[in-house]
């Protein structure tokens, strides 16, 4: 029975594969089993191939709670309950005539190496760790160790997964009989506690924790026209287009004169021979696609993600609120392609992976928001037109990024 754990455990690690969605601020609950040796023998693999001399009895009982602090380092607290069989047990090399009982209570760091090693989005379902801390255990009368090892864990689902842990406990000084260093092994269920927000869940909590009184977008704290819909890229104030010919004021050299797209808002000084109306149709074309342009990746460059993922920040919910709004307005026969970005952190085929992600994370935010996604191409390009350097924090923290290019109308 317990070589059959053993076996489907390593089964699961080898035929499993799945993308997850990582929660770097949760806390998971372990609930499992666990086996003691406790032989006096340092070979970790001998431990697993000889169970019948290990602590595994009738309630070998494991539970575990851990807070993760950020995506590379996590607390644990775990309690383990076991117990030798008499004439079967081994504890230093001695043959037990008697049933001995083990507790245990351990308190452990965690380093996730894949993290540090950057395993890459299509390893999400992996953790890789080592842990190290310190705990105590009874048998007699009990003592004190330093705890140091290394664990696995595969996410089944975003909120379920199995753990496997060999941790190496190793007292301080031995001073009770059979209370010295042991191998402790555990396996066990994760459970992700807590709730995964949705995008628009995340709009919406963030809404009723800022007040946003016109509903554009723009929180009434950093709002400048808080009763006035407006744009975020205005301070959450409407574009004013005082002449009503299509340049607003900010850019028209004339604001109070009705003027020409062509000439920065001004009438043109004398009109242009019949024969070349075709030309100017066509060049006014070319400018009102260059501004429709220009317009969505002003808005665009307000989409910002999480260093090393494909999670949105939480300013950028309004930004994508108004590039909604916008691609809706327009005819279903507009089609245009986001390309996504990263900055120069981490391999460059993972980047390529990465910002094609991203460019789908907000493909799927639009589709959702009801644009047909036959409207929309993807691309990913990766590290490969960085727009700052990417030596500073800012710079790096502007190369992730969105980019919107108009494809027919």
């Amino acid at each position: 029975m317990k070589k059959l754990i053993v076996i489907l455990f390593l089964a699961s690690l080898s035929g499993f594969s799945q993308e997850r969605t990582n929660n770097f601020d949760e806390w998971t609950f372990k609930f499992g089993v666990n086996m003691v040796d406790s032989r006096g023998n340092r070979n970790v693999v001998s431990g697993i191939t000889q169970l019948e001399q290990n602590a595994f009895g009738s309630i070998p009982l494991t539970l575990g709670l851990e807070k993760r602090l950020n995506k590379n380092f996590g607390l644990t607290i775990q309690g383990s309950l076991n117990s030798w069989e008499e004439l079967e047990g081994v504890i230093d090399g001695v043959l037990l005539k008697q049933k001995e009982r083990y507790y245990a209570l351990d308190i452990n760091g965690k380093v996730y190496l894949n993290q540090l090693l950057n395993f890459g989005e299509g390893l999400s379902f992996l953790d890789l760790y080592g842990n190290a801390g310190l705990g105590y255990f009874v048998i007699n009368r009990g003592t004190f160790t330093y705890n140091y090892g290394v664990g696995a864990s595969v996410w089944l689902t975003d909120r379920l997964g199995l753990d496997f842990n060999t941790t190496v406990k190793s007292v301080f000084s031995e001073t009770e009989m059979f209370e010295s260093g042991h191998f402790l092994y555990s396996f066990g269920l994760l459970v992700q506690l807590g709730r995964t927000k949705s995008s628009k869940q995340e709009m919406t909590n963030g809404s009723e924790l800022r007040k946003d009184s016109d509903s554009d977008g723009v929180p009434d704290d950093k709002d400048y026209c808080v009763n006035t819909p407006g744009s975020p890229m205005n301070n959450g104030c409407p574009f004013v287009d005082s002449d009503k010919d299509g340049v607003v004021d900010s850019a028209d050299h004339c604001p109070q004169i009705k003027g020409d797209l062509t000439n920065h808002g001004c009438p043109t000084a004398t009109k242009k021979p019949v024969e070349n109306k075709i030309i100017e149709t066509v060049n006014d074309t070319k400018l009102q696609l260059e501004k429709k342009n220009s317009d969505l990746n002003a808005l665009a460059r307000g989409i910002k993600f999480e260093s090393g993922n494909y999670n949105f920040t939480q300013d950028t919910y309004p930004y994508l609120l108004d590039l909604s709004r916008i691609l809706s307005s327009e005819p279903n026969s507009m089609r245009f392609k986001i390309i996504g970005h990263t900055d120069s952190s981490g391999s460059y085929e993972a980047n390529r992976k990465l910002s094609y992600m991203r460019a789908s994370a907000v493909r799927n935010y639009l589709v959702d928001s009801g644009i047909l996604k036959d409207r929309i191409d993807i691309e990913g390009l990766g590290e490969a037109e960085p727009i700052e350097t990417n030596l500073t924090k800012e710079g790096r923290s502007k190369n992730r990024r969105v980019e919107i290019k108009i494809l027919s109308n």
